[in-house]
């Protein structure tokens, strides 16, 4: 059954991932807000291993005000109910309308941004080498809200403070995360960085590294699983040419315990490719290999293939179809299976979903 429903799903395809915002206000001076957002549906058998639909959305606001002319204040409110992807999954509020990205901050021109808050952090230039799928969630640095668990991705957690430039070719981005009342974290920072070298006729090779450590507080506050620091670090590229996009990346991160268990890491490979076929189609494929040793002892083997058809330039059908070969691991502190992204880790799954954006 699964076979030949993934087989007429084929004949569809996936989405844009390009917002297109609309302006519902601007003035004279250049000051300005706009509106954009998502809203979807998916058919999958990704959770339950029977056929089910879910509806999958989010908003945003952001918003610019000119100070002078060098100087901009600006700011950006996103959220998401019933979102298809990791950081719902894990939290287990699927019908909760959750904040993705909540900042505001400085934007010096050449002199770079300065945001806080739930910011779009620089690791993002790092994890989106691989995160290019509709129906597949990031595993990299999955392990960082063992200690802030508002860092449900390792790219987006609360109370972070960051620094943005670019300078020609180099793209920079740092930050200090001091967390808020429900995290428990001491402090935390992290640093990324890309740079793009045009080879002419060869492509373009966009090299990135990226770390990031956090630490708990030192006194208990009610937290039962001990653990007290997160290490992350990473290296990887993109590499363009013509239509084709290829993308590799290995990183390593390390949850470290006060109470003797040993330390937890996890060890990451993701391959991609994308290739637009036209301004209407496009194709997509990877692997990703994650190995833990020492906690909760996940593997996943995941092979996508993932194929998008643009509607229109704000509306896209997709489908895709995750062979995994992996398997589960255990919490070594409640004995709980530990799956991801809402599946068994050994348990392929087909996705199909339409997307409207604005």
């Amino acid at each position: 059954m699964k076979i030949k429903v993934f087989t007429v799903s084929l004949l569809a395809m996936m989405a844009s991932f390009t917002t297109q915002a609309a302006e519902i206000y601007k003035d004279k001076h250049g000051s300005a807000v706009e509106l954009y957002g998502r809203l979807g549906f998916n058919i999958s058998d990704k959770k339950t291993g029977d056929i089910q639909g879910d509806f999958d959305g989010r908003f945003g606001l952001s918003g610019r005000q000119v100070v002078n002319d060098t100087v901009s204040v600006i700011g950006l409110a996103q959220y998401q109910v019933n979102s298809a992807e990791y950081a719902n999954n894990v939290e287990g509020k699927n019908d909760s309308l959750t904040a993705r990205y909540v900042w505001a901050g400085l934007d010096m021109s050449e002199y770079g941004k300065i945001t806080g808050g739930r910011v779009s952090s620089g690791l993002i230039m790092f994890t989106d080498i691989g995160d290019v799928f509709a129906s597949s969630d990031v595993s990299t640095g999955r392990q960082a809200r063992h200690i802030d668990p508002t860092a449900v991705q390792v790219f987006r957690q609360d109370g972070t403070v960051q620094y943005q430039n670019t300078f020609g070719n180099f793209d920079f981005s740092t930050a200090y995360i001091i967390g808020n009342n429900t995290s428990d974290l001491d402090y935390g920072y992290n640093a990324a960085m890309r740079y793009t070298l045009d080879m002419g006729d060869a492509g373009k090779l966009a090299p990135v590294v990226a770390f990031q450590k956090t630490r708990a507080k030192q006194s208990d506050n009610g937290r039962t699983n001990g653990a007290d620091t997160f290490t992350y670090g990473g290296a990887g590229t993109r590499y363009y040419l013509g239509s084709l996009m290829l993308g590799l990346l290995y990183s390593q991160d390390a949850v470290a315990y006060t109470h003797g268990l040993a330390d937890s890491k996890d060890k990451n490979w993701e391959f991609t490719a994308v290739y637009n076929v036209n301004s209407d189609w496009a194709i997509r494929t990877g692997y990703r290999y994650l190995n833990n040793d020492g906690g909760d002892e996940l593997v996943l083997r995941d092979t996508t293939f993932e194929a998008q058809y643009k509607l229109t330039p704000r509306s896209s059908i997709y489908t895709a179809y995750i062979l995994r070969n992996g398997h589960d691991g255990k919490n070594v502190m409640t004995g709980r299976s530990v799956s991801f992204g809402g599946s068994s880790a050994s348990e392929s799954f087909w996705h199909t979903g339409l997307r409207y954006e604005f």
